[in-house]
């Protein structure tokens, strides 16, 4: 039997997924991004400006988006 993450769920309809505390996301192959009560957290962000506009990176610790 596999196993069943019902920390995130869509809400029927389809129009809205839930994340509830303590539910993990693996974004990628490195990136995880996990729900701790009021916290969201991103491990394996890149530590370098990735120069693609939009994505996020882990500037000395500050969350920062990427200008390109």
């Amino acid at each position: 039997m596999s196993e069943q993450n019902t920390k995130i769920y869509t809400k029927q309809g389809g129009a809205e997924q839930v994340y509830e505390d303590g539910a993990k996301l693996k974004l990628g192959a490195n990136v995880t991004l996990t729900v701790s009560g009021t916290n969201v957290l991103f491990q394996g962000l890149p530590t370098a400006d990735p120069s693609v506009a939009g994505a996020l990176y882990s500037n000395a610790g500050v969350l920062t988006i990427s200008a390109g």
